[in-house]
C-alpha cells in the first residue's frame, strides 16, 4: 500500500505533528510540581525578576545540589496566603 500526497498535504500533516507535539510538550511542563526559575514565573505570567523578588519576600524555594526549584502548589499557597493578608488589612 503506497500513500502519495501533494505538497500542501504534507505541509498541512507536518504543521498538524508539530502543533500535537508542541501541545504535549506544553502539557508535560505542567505536571511536573518543580520547575526551575523561568518556568515558574511563565508558568505565573510573571518575569523572573518577579520570582526573584518573592523568593526574597519569603517565597518557598526548593533548593537541590545548589539548584533552585519552586513548587507551583507550595507558591500558590504562599500567595494565596498574601492575599489573605491583604484582605485583613
Amino acid at each position: 500500500m503506497e500513500i502519495v500526497l501533494d505538497d500542501k498535504q504534507r505541509q498541512e500533516i507536518q504543521c498538524l505533528i508539530v502543533q500535537a507535539v508542541n501541545k504535549g510538550v506544553e502539557q508535560a511542563s505542567n505536571t511536573r510540581p518543580y520547575l526551575s526559575r523561568k518556568e515558574i514565573a511563565q508558568y505565573f505570567g510573571v518575569g523572573e525578576s518577579t520570582i526573584t523578588h518573592w523568593a526574597s519576600l519569603g517565597m518557598p524555594v526548593a533548593i537541590v545540589d545548589g539548584r533552585k526549584l519552586y513548587g507551583k502548589r507550595s507558591i500558590t499557597q504562599w500567595l494565596e496566603s498574601k492575599e489573605k493578608q491583604q484582605k485583613s488589612l
